[in-house]
C-alpha cells in the first residue's frame, strides 16, 4: 500500500508539516487519492548521513552477499509485480504490454548484475609482484544520490540501471524520486526496503525521498557528503546539477544522460532501394509518443533527384495514428510549444501535424540546417525533422556539424561504401553508438552496450548508463604498495579466495600467487 511518506535510511516518516503534492493521470487529468508528502531539509540531511555512516559497511559486503540482495530485490518487487504495473499505468497511462515490459527490462537489468558480481572480474584486480610490490583494485566511491527519470518509471528509476549498478559497486544509495510517478517509485523502494531487512545490510544503504521542488536537488547534490550523482533527463536539469556539483568545495561526479536528437543519415542508394524507410522511421519516432531518449529526431537524406520526398511519405504514417498521451501535460505543453514556434517562425521549409495525434514531421535543405544551430535542438516527443542534402558533400558537413549523440545511424548499401567511411569518421568523434542497421530506438542492457555520448549528450563519455559497464561509474582505483597479504581485500590476496580473474604481472589468470 502507498502511504506518500519519505523513507530515511529504513523508517518511512511521516511529518505534519511537510508540502504535499499528488501524482496525475495524464490520461484522464485526475489526481490519484494518495497525498505524498516532499522530503525535508533535515530528512535529506538524515538520509545522507546514514548512508555516509554506513559507508564502510556497505564497501565491505561481500560478493556473495551483494548478489543475494540483488535477488531479494528481484523476488519482493516480483510479489508485488500487479500493484506496481496497476500503479505505472494510472501514473504514466502507457498502455499494460509497456509497463510488463520495462518492469520485466528492470528484473532483467538486476538479473545482468547478479551474473557480473558472479564473475567478480569488474573489480579489475591487477598485481605487479616485483619490487615494489603493487596491487590495484576498483573500490566504490562513497554515497551515491540517483534522480528517477520522468519517461521510465521503473528501469531509470528507483530500482533501475542507476540504482542497480550502484548497489552491485557497493555504494550506499538515496533516491530522489520523481513527482510524476511518486507511487510506482514507493512501491519499488518498499520492496528494496524489505530486500534490506531480510539481507539485514545497514539501513543507510538506501533511502527514498519525493518532492516536487528543484531545491531537494540542489540539497542532495551541494551536501558534502555525497561522492557521485545519476541522472536522466533534459539537459536543463542535468547541467544544473553538474553545475552546482563542480561549484563544490570538493567537486563530484555527475553522470548526467540529458537528451539527443539521434540523427539517421540515409546515403542515396539506401533511399532508392529500400521501401520500408518510412514505415520504419514513423514507427520509431512515435514509440512511446517519443519519449524515449534514443527517439530519432533528425533525418538526414541525400538525394540529389529530389524525387523521393521522404517527409511525406513518412508523414502519410503518421497520419491516422493514435498514441497515448505523455506522461505529464508539462512535457506535452513544452512539446506543443516548440512545435507551435516552428509553424510560425519560417524557419522549415515544410511542415505537418497529424491530426489524430501529437506526431509531427519538418523538413528543410541542408543549406538553411547549417547556418541555424536552433534548428539542431532536441524536441522531445513524436517529431522529427528531415534534412534535405543535394550531394555527399552537404551530407557529409551535416555530419561534421553534430553536437554530441547517445547514437547515430547510417543507412547506406554496399555502393554508398565510400561515403559511409568519410561519414563514420566524423560520427565517431560525436556519438556514443554508431548503428548501420535499423533505427536507434532502444537499448540492449549487456557488457558491450554504450549508452552515453559526447556533451550535450551527457556530461562524461567515458562512461555508460545501460548494461552492466554503468558499474565502473561508481567505482575508483586503489593501489596497495608492499601490503601485508592479511590487510588486503580478498580480491587481492596471494591466494586468491573469491578465483576470480585477474592481472598477475601481465598475464590475466585465475592462479593464486
Amino acid at each position: 500500500m502507498i502511504n506518500g511518506k519519505n523513507l530515511v535510511a529504513g523508517n518511512w516518516e511521516s511529518q505534519s508539516d511537510s508540502i504535499k503534492f499528488q501524482t496525475i493521470n495524464p490520461k484522464t487529468q485526475e489526481a490519484l487519492e494518495v497525498d505524498f508528502q516532499q522530503a525535508t531539509s533535515d530528512q535529506i540531511s538524515r538520509a545522507l548521513e546514514a548512508a555516509s555512516e554506513s559507508f564502510e559497511l556497505v564497501a565491505a559486503i561481500s560478493l556473495t552477499d551483494r548478489i543475494r540482495f540483488l535477488e531479494c530485490i528481484q523476488k519482493e518487487m516480483q510479489l508485488i509485480q500487479s500493484e506496481i504495473i496497476a500503479t505505472y499505468q494510472m501514473e504514466s497511462a502507457l498502455a499494460e504490454g509497456r509497463a510488463n515490459g520495462e518492469f520485466q527490462r528492470t528484473m532483467d537489468q538486476i538479473q545482468r548484475f547478479i551474473e557480473l558480481l558472479q564473475k567478480g572480474n569488474f573489480v579489475k584486480a591487477s598485481l605487479h609482484t616485483g619490487g615494489p610490490d603493487l596491487r590495484k583494485m576498483l573500490y566504490p566511491i562513497g554515497p551515491v544520490v540517483v534522480f528517477g527519470a520522468s519517461n521510465f518509471p521503473l528501469a531509470f528509476s528507483t530500482a533501475g540501471g542507476d540504482t542497480i549498478s550502484a548497489f552491485a559497486a557497493a555504494c550506499p544509495v538515496v533516491v530522489k524520486a520523481h513527482p510524476y510517478h511518486a507511487g510506482t517509485s514507493e512501491l519499488v523502494a518498499q520492496a528494496i526496503t524489505k530486500a534490506v531487512e531480510k539481507c539485514k545490510l545497514p539501513k543507510g544503504i538506501f533511502s527514498h525521498l519525493g518532492g516536487q521542488s528543484h531545491d531537494i536537488g540542489s540539497e542532495l547534490v551541494s551536501n558534502p557528503l555525497v561522492k557521485g550523482v545519476g541522472f536522466t533527463g533534459s539537459f536543463s536539469g542535468g547541467k544544473a546539477l553538474y553545475d552546482l556539483a563542480q561549484q563544490r568545495e570538493e567537486p563530484i561526479p555527475v553522470f548526467a544522460e540529458m537528451g539527443s536528437i539521434n540523427p539517421i543519415f540515409i546515403l542515396e542508394a539506401k533511399l532508392k532501394s529500400d521501401r520500408s524507410l518510412a514505415e520504419a522511421i514513423a514507427q520509431s519516432v512515435t514509440l512511446g509518443t517519443g519519449q524515449f531518449c534514443t527517439n530519432p529526431g533528425l533525418i538526414v537524406v541525400c538525394d540529389p533527384s529530389g524525387q523521393f520526398d521522404l517527409t511525406k511519405k513518412i508523414s502519410d504514417r503518421m497520419e491516422g495514428l493514435q498514441l497515448p498521451p505523455m506522461v505529464h501535460e508539462n512535457i506535452q505543453i513544452q512539446y506543443d510549444e516548440q512545435l507551435s514556434s516552428f509553424d510560425s517562425s519560417n524557419k522549415l521549409d515544410t511542415f505537418f501535424k497529424s491530426e489524430t495525434c501529437s506526431a509531427a514531421i519538418g523538413s528543410v535543405n541542408a543549406t538553411r540546417f547549417l547556418s541555424d544551430h536552433s534548428l539542431m535542438q532536441e524536441v522531445f516527443g513524436p517529431f522529427t525533422l528531415v534534412v534535405e542534402c543535394k550531394n555527399e558533400e552537404e551530407l557529409i558537413a551535416v555530419g561534421a556539424s553534430i553536437e554530441g549523440q547517445l547514437t547515430a545511424t547510417i543507412l547506406g548499401e554496399p555502393s554508398d561504401a565510400g561515403v559511409s567511411k568519410k561519414l563514420l569518421s566524423k560520427l565517431k568523434s560525436n556519438a556514443g553508438r554508431i548503428l548501420f542497421q535499423g533505427v536507434p530506438t532502444g537499448v540492449a542492457v549487456t557488457e558491450a552496450m554504450q549508452h552515453g555520448g559526447p556533451f550535450p549528450a551527457t556530461t562524461d563519455s567515458r562512461f555508460t548508463s545501460v548494461g552492466t559497464d554503468a558499474v565502473y561509474r561508481w567505482l575508483r582505483p586503489v593501489a596497495f604498495q608492499d601490503c601485508p597479504n592479511e590487510l588486503l581485500p580478498a580480491a587481492l590476496q596471494n591466494e586468491n579466495p573469491l578465483g576470480i580473474l585477474r592481472t598477475i604481472d601481465g598475464k590475466l589468470t585465475t592462479d593464486a600467487i
